[in-house]
């Protein structure tokens, strides 16, 4: 593939014509020996069929009279129909073999290569039995077939290798006359827009139709004057811009200077010598200028980048120096500039560059230096004090750690020695009530049903408070969880616990949340059965669980008037819409409390109902307070006495969303 490539470039040399020309020549040879081939195949085909066909004659034409003829074995008749069957095209040799396989006669000289051959059997009808006597073989040579190819080949090569050059050729002077030349006039004027001549607009010599008037030619054409309009009107453009440049540089307050570098000539505008403090007239346009009035030490920082502009290694320039002024003092300037103009082997020939006064941005950089150096020793000061602090906290650490360790042993301890007495307590009265019943009366027998419900209930309470104590150790695990489907594994737990009571819940569904599933479950079971627990006066009980927008209260909540549940939240909510939050709730139709109680709620062992009226350990509310808050969310409760009472809690956001 390299080696045609490399051919086709060396024919068609630089010409685009001859190029494209080649191309077509290419491909119109390699269409047409596929083209070729595939003729020639079909039509060699076409003849090897022809002898087929031939040869599949002898079995329909002859065999009757060979089978005749090999009955009763007349050789000189089966020759002289071999010989006749040999004059057929293409046919080279036969034989007749009888049904023992013996060659009874033949006509030909058979030959290996190049042959197409065909058995057929020879049958004669004999007393109405039709009996297979012999076989007969015929060969036909591909020869002629092969020199028709051949010849075939010699006449569609030789034409079509004429009619291919013919149509290239054609090709080749139209696209010179229609297109080859008017390119080479663009190149030629594209040349002269390079140099910067464009005093005339581009026109190609053509017959002038409406054909040609939107072609491609054309619009090149077109798209090259509109580019020479570009070009002048941008080149004007530049040329105002470089003015208006120069008259801003100067009244933005930047002195402006122009180094001509081969004749050591250096322009400094009258905005360059009046920030030194010089009139226009008293100071040389030469460089020896600069190299006076620069501090020393930032003259040789200055040289070493301005050798390398001029050797062509760089193209900007930018430093910060002291100048001298008239007065003798030294000011603080920043110079810029770049290289414009480049000779041949790409040394800088002209820079410009410009001078803008930073005294005062220099004396407001010390100053803040000056702070920074003060803050720097603050924030010393304050890691000395960190450290400091990171001590106590760490001695702190393992105070509470150790006071953990001794909390946890307590709690082990108040398990383990408050539940051998109760147990003992429990044990001995149940054994006093089952050995001595018939002794003791009725207010006796009352005493110790109440011995064992007081130290029964006494173990619920250790259960309860040795809960609430691991409520602050355990570790959370927290996932998304749907928290519609716990409400509702929990209520048919709570339902299932109470199957004489007339309940319904209605349960919200699609509410989601993050959490521990272990730890909100409990809550939920917790304010799931306090609800079905304090609506037992009602038949049937209603109890809701699901999400709405409320508002907390404050600290200085005001007291919600006993009207019902429902009114209360309304009167809460309407109090600050801006202020209301997205909280789950847990609503019944039970015994409800008085709101001016509200605080005591959420304590240990704190109770605002009678034990005779509901039992409980009042452990329960105070457990949920702890998961929510652990769950960086609140609880809060709103009822009144005999309407119910809703409980709200809120949850922090899944980590994705939380702002």
């Amino acid at each position: 593939m390299e080696s045609l490539r490399t051919w086709l470039h060396k024919s068609a040399g630089n010409s685009l014509g001859r190029r494209f020309a080649v191309l077509i020549l290419v491909f119109s040879s390699v269409v047409t020996l596929v083209s070729t081939v595939f003729q020639l195949a079909m039509e060699y085909r076409r003849d090897v069929d022809e002898v087929g066909l031939r040869l599949r004659q002898i079995d329909s034409s002859y065999a009757d009279s060979l089978a005749s003829s090999l009955w009763i074995t007349s050789g000189r008749d089966l020759e002289l129909q071999l010989q006749g069957i040999l004059r057929l095209p293409d046919l080279q040799y036969v034989e007749v073999s009888n049904e023992h396989g013996q060659v009874v006669a033949r006509a030909g000289a058979p030959r290996a290569d190049g042959v197409l051959g065909r058995d057929f059997p020879l049958s004669y009808a004999h007393r109405g039995r039709l009996l297979r006597i012999g076989t007969v073989r015929a060969v036909a040579s591909l020869d002629g077939a092969r020199q028709r190819l051949r010849d075939k080949v010699v006449a569609i090569l030789i034409w079509q290798t004429i009619k291919t050059f013919l149509v290239s050729l054609f090709i080749l002077v139209l696209f010179q006359l229609l297109v080859g030349r008017h390119l080479k006039r663009i190149a030629a004027y594209s040349d002269l827009l390079s140099a910067g001549r464009m005093q005339q607009p581009l026109t190609l010599e053509r017959r002038g139709s409406g054909r040609n008037a939107h072609d491609e030619l054309s619009q090149m054409v077109a798209a090259l004057n509109a580019m020479r309009e570009r070009l002048h009107q941008a080149f004007r453009d530049l040329q105002d811009s470089e003015y208006r440049w120069k008259h801003a540089l100067e009244g933005a307050g930047h002195g402006v200077w122009d180094f001509h570098i081969a004749s050591g000539v250096v322009l400094y505008s009258h905005r360059w010598k009046e920030m030194l403090g010089y009139r226009d007239d008293e100071l040389p346009d030469l460089l020896e200028t600069y190299q006076r009035l620069a501090h020393p030490d930032d003259l040789r920082r200055a040289l070493v980048l301005l050798a390398g502009n001029f050797d062509g290694s760089t193209k900007t320039y930018a430093i910060e120096q002291r100048m001298r002024c008239k007065d003798g003092s030294w000011k603080w300037v920043e110079a810029r500039g770049m290289v414009v103009e480049q000779d041949a082997a790409g040394r800088a020939t002209r820079m410009i560059g410009t001078h803008t006064d930073i005294s005062a941005h220099r004396a407001a950089a010390e100053q803040m230096a000056a702070l920074l150096a003060q803050a720097e020793q603050a924030r010393a000061e304050l890691r000395s004090a960190n450290e400091g602090m990171e001590a106590q906290v760490a001695e702190r650490t393992a105070e509470l750690e150790r006071a953990n360790r001794e909390l946890e042993a307590f709690s082990y301890s108040v398990s383990h020695d408050l539940r051998s007495p109760l147990r003992g307590i429990d044990g001995w009265s149940l054994a006093l009530q089952e050995d001595y019943a018939d002794r003791l009366d009725a207010t006796g027998l009352a005493y110790l049903a109440r011995v064992r419900g007081e130290s029964q209930r006494m173990g619920q309470l250790i259960d309860g408070m040795l809960e609430f104590s691991r409520l602050g150790r355990a570790a959370l695990a927290c996932h998304p969880l749907d928290l519609s489907a716990l409400a509702r594994t929990v209520a048919a737990r709570v339902a299932e616990a109470n199957p004489a009571r007339a309940l319904e819940f209605d349960i919200q569904p699609g509410l989601r949340a993050w959490g521990d599933a272990r730890l909100l479950e409990a809550a939920l079971h917790n304010l799931l059965e306090n609800a079905c627990k304090f609506s037992a006066m009602r038949a049937p009980a209603r109890i809701a669980f699901g999400r709405a927008d409320v508002v907390p209260p404050g600290p200085a909540a005001p007291a919600v008037p006993a009207e019902s549940a429902e009114s209360a939240v309304s009167a809460v909510s309407a109090e600050s819409a801006v202020s209301a939050v997205s909280a789950y709730f847990v609503r019944d139709n039970g015994a409800g409390f008085d709101m001016a109680h509200a605080q005591q709620l959420f304590g240990v062992f704190q109770r605002l109902h009678k034990a005779s009226e509901f039992a409980g350990t009042g452990i329960g509310l105070a457990t949920v307070q702890r998961i929510v808050q652990r769950h960086g969310g609140a609880i809060w409760a709103v009822a009144a006495p005999g309407a119910g009472a809703t409980f709200y809690f809120t949850l922090k956001e899944p980590p994705c969303t939380a702002k």
